[in-house]
């Protein structure tokens, strides 16, 4: 169980980790692109002559190197508000020195949804730094289409500008959009596998039947059977073997011994109910009725007597089980609000419960009404009659086998 707890701690902080971590690599992405484009500029403008465009750039560099130390940090808005105020202040001097035509204010386009990489916390201040760079955009459009720049940029050349710009600012949208999209699909299948599991460990719970009627919304499932066979188990000699060891020891066995009746109710097409302590219930024909409901769990509990013997072996244990079967009309449902839990309800539950406790070691009891339905394919000794509280007495048998 605190394994079990520390497994569900650590894929919660593993969750928390990975969701930092996706803003941390798209600010890595974004940031050392910007260098890198940044960069590629100051060696272009060095070239051609355009020291103070140069010089700037270098400026630029530095101040993505810190945004991307912010980024290591997790500080991911401040990072991103330094980042949009640098590039807007570049683009102005870019378009205010080498003009329009050389296309700088194009990175505008992709800076529109830099605010926005990172969580859903301080929407506000995202806002604002994007209604900046549509201001901006819209102030460099109108201005400098009137306004003659500082150089006087060839017209070739401001066409080059113009194309590496777009280049650069499409490539950027790109590489976001790539990334987004390979994020969509990671969670996407991430969540199909925690949906599968959350399907599974539902199944686990309660039949498949009734599972699909809670996920379709039912806040009530109950139905009522004319005829069913319940079985109830008891270890016998598990509370003698708990003195002896220790708690972990004891969960241990009981759990490898209930493992591998569950395997046996698979086998059989059994519906496990529950557990109480040393104690196992099992239905057959429910939820869904078949008409060899008796039949199958007379082969269920036979072969119950033969996988004991092979648990002690494996166990080095002598344990034994004692078995009761009965039939009958039941009530069938699910109770609990926060824990779930498949139950059955009636008369034919009690009288199987007590087709056990009054039963004889290493045996199967059955009632009357399930030996009415096992005869003829199956071995019954006359086990006499048992008082039955509530019943008066009852009827019983002892199943030996197949005939």
């Amino acid at each position: 169980m605190v394994s079990g707890l520390n497994n569900i701690y650590s894929k919660d902080l593993g969750k928390a980790l990975l969701k930092t971590e996706r803003y941390f690599i798209l600010g890595k992405i974004t940031y050392f692109f910007a260098i890198a484009v940044h960069t590629s500029w100051l060696f272009l403008f060095y070239f051609l002559g355009f020291e103070k465009m140069a010089i700037f750039n270098i400026f630029s560099i530095l101040t993505f190197i810190l945004c991307l130390y912010l980024n290591k940090e997790r500080k991911f808005l401040l990072a991103i508000s330094i980042a949009t105020i640098e590039i807007l202040l570049h683009q102005i001097l870019a378009v205010n020195f080498l003009g329009l035509s050389t296309g700088f204010q194009n990175y505008l386009f992709a800076l529109i949804f830099l605010p926005f990489l990172t969580d859903k916390e301080n929407l506000s201040i995202k806002f604002v730094l994007s209604i900046s760079i549509i201001i901006t955009y819209m102030y460099l459009d109108f201005h400098f289409k009137m306004a003659a720049p500082i150089y006087l940029v060839e017209e070739n050349i401001a066409l080059y500008f113009n194309e590496i710009n777009i280049f650069f600012s499409l490539s950027l949208i790109c590489v976001w959009a790539y990334y987004f999209n390979n994020s969509v699909n990671v969670a996407e299948e991430a969540l199909e596998k925690e949906q599968e599991k959350a399907e599974n460990l539902l199944h686990n719970i309660l039949p498949i039947p009734i599972a699909a009627q809670l996920k379709e919304g039912k806040t009530s499932i109950a139905e009522g059977f004319d005829v069913v066979t319940v079985l109830f188990l008891d270890i016998v000699g598990f509370t003698q073997l708990s003195s002896t060891k220790t708690p972990n020891e004891l969960v241990d066995i009981l759990n490898k011994i209930f493992s591998q009746i569950d395997d046996l109710c698979e086998k059989y097409k059994l519906e496990k109910i529950k557990t109480i302590g040393d104690s196992y219930m099992v239905a057959s024909g429910i939820p869904e009725f078949h008409s060899e409901h008796a039949i199958q769990m007379a082969d269920f509990s036979l072969e119950l007597q033969k996988v004991f013997l092979d648990i002690n072996k494996e166990l080095g244990t002598s344990l034994q089980i004692r078995t009761g079967i009965n039939s009958g009309p039941v009530v069938a449902g699910v109770i609990g609000k926060k824990k779930f839990i498949y139950d059955l309800w009636g008369d034919a539950v009690n009288v199987a419960s007590r087709m056990e406790s009054h039963g004889v070691v290493g045996k199967v009891q059955v009632s009357d009404s399930t030996y009415q339905l096992l005869k003829g394919n199956f071995a019954l000794s006359d086990n006499g009659e048992k008082e039955v509280k509530g019943k008066g007495l009852m009827k019983t048998y002892l199943l030996e086998g197949r005939l």
